[in-house]
């Protein structure tokens, strides 16, 4: 299984742009980071390959705004034995919350959004929440007990809207309603449809109350719809895509780009099995999880927020705004796969103390999809690094944390 292709930093006279790469190209001792560490990059990657735990991978590395490491590992495709390209199309899954979180600050820096917002202003069907409250003897075990206050913007930017989701709360009686509830909607439904269906079901805790990961940022998706008048496709390439030159990126793979989309596998008694290449022509244009995108275009997504909200001359955001994104607003995300990391405004953040368990400087920011695809932003150190990958169960710390700390093992000045 050892096959990769790299795109190599070529350093001859100077800085030399190469075509396929997202930023300009260095090499690392020109920004104070070792050839001869990251190049433990690709062993690291072979042997997760030969432990059957990974197909491929591509794995990227920015500092100084200037790409040091852009490297493709080895299969894309098990069964056809496809090497894996720079180019591939991966399912970002979750690495599309940083996205939709950009598209809707766009929009508080027009005027036409505020933190404080009640949703109810955008969606009026969520005005005057219930809360499901267990209770023995009532029928169905609960009781709905009047919200105290209306859910705002900001409570979906920072996952305590009230909604169900992980830490897992299945002994609440809100996650059976909303389990059963979306059951009547079809595979694919309209991102409307479905947020109308979540204003009909209770809360599981009253909004601002407890951190859960679950459906805020998808009803996010559709405040930026009502909000913007266009569909959250349109908007996110009008605004988003095509300014930044994310050219691969979206929620469907054009037919003549599928021969670059990587499926996902999972980890089945000692083999990896192909599970899915993902939907490639949904209607449902999930915020939360539903946008493929290929590494290069997501490092341009990142040096923009590096950047302190430009890129290229395209602003999407002023620097104030990065900075209230990446504050910490919860101190402690309480999923055991994120210890010593806050949430901010749609990234999780690291705490200045040791307890994260990996190696990077306190502020470092970023998020990672269920298909293991993985990014951190190190403000301090001007630092990027991320790793794509198709590859299930999620939260696989052993590529994700290991490829990280050997980015930042490379750190020499």
């Amino acid at each position: 299984m050892k096959t990769r292709r790299t795109l190599s930093v070529l350093v001859l006279a100077g800085l030399v742009r190469l075509q396929a790469a997202p930023l300009p190209v260095a090499k690392p001792e020109d920004v104070g980071m070792s050839s001869e560490r990251l190049e433990r990059i690709a062993p690291f990657v072979e042997r997760l390959q030969s432990e059957n735990k990974i197909a491929g991978a591509v794995t990227v590395v920015a500092r100084n705004g200037r790409l040091v490491q852009f490297e493709a590992h080895g299969f894309a495709d098990l069964e056809s034995k496809r090497s894996m390209r720079t180019d591939d199309i991966f399912a970002l899954a979750s690495m599309t919350k940083p996205i939709a979180t950009v598209g809707v600050f766009m929009l508080v820096e027009e005027g036409r959004v505020l933190l404080s917002d009640p949703l109810e202003k955008f969606l009026p069907a969520f005005r005057d929440r219930k809360v499901a409250v267990a209770k023995a003897g009532a029928p169905g075990g609960y009781e709905l007990e009047p919200a105290g206050r209306s859910i705002t913007i900001h409570d979906l930017l920072t996952h305590r809207s009230g909604f169900p989701g992980q830490p897992s709360d299945n002994d609440r009686p809100a996650a059976k309603l909303w389990r059963d509830g979306m059951r009547s909607l079809p595979a694919d439904p309209l991102l409307a449809d479905y947020v109308d269906k979540l204003a009909t079901l209770p809360l599981n805790a009253q909004p601002g109350a407890e951190w859960r990961y679950g459906a805020s940022t998808i009803v996010l998706g559709r405040v930026i719809e009502v909000v913007a008048g266009k569909s959250l496709d349109v908007y996110l390439r009008e605004r988003i895509f095509e300014p930044l030159g994310m050219v691969d990126t979206g929620f469907a793979v054009p037919a003549e780009k599928l021969g670059r989309l990587v499926p996902v596998y999972a980890r089945r008694d000692g083999r990896l099995v192909r599970t899915s290449a993902g939907e490639t022509s949904p209607r449902f244009f999930s915020a939360s999880g539903g946008l493929f995108a290929t590494a290069p275009d997501y490092v341009r997504f990142c040096q923009m927020l590096l950047n302190g909200g430009v890129l290229d001359g395209h602003r999407l955001l002023g620097r104030k705004t990065i900075e209230l994104m990446t504050a910490i607003d919860v101190p402690q995300i309480p999923l055991p796969f994120l210890r010593g990391q806050g949430f901010g405004l749609g990234v999780a953040i690291r705490s200045g103390n040791g307890d994260s368990g990996v190696m990077g400087s306190a502020g470092t920011y970023g998020w990672s999809g269920a298909y293991n695809t993985y990014f951190r932003i190190d403000p301090q150190e001007k630092l990027i690094l991320a790793i794509f990958q198709g590859q299930s169960p999620a939260n696989d710390l052993e590529s994700t944390y290991g490829f990280q700390n050997l980015v930042m093992q490379a750190v020499t000045e």
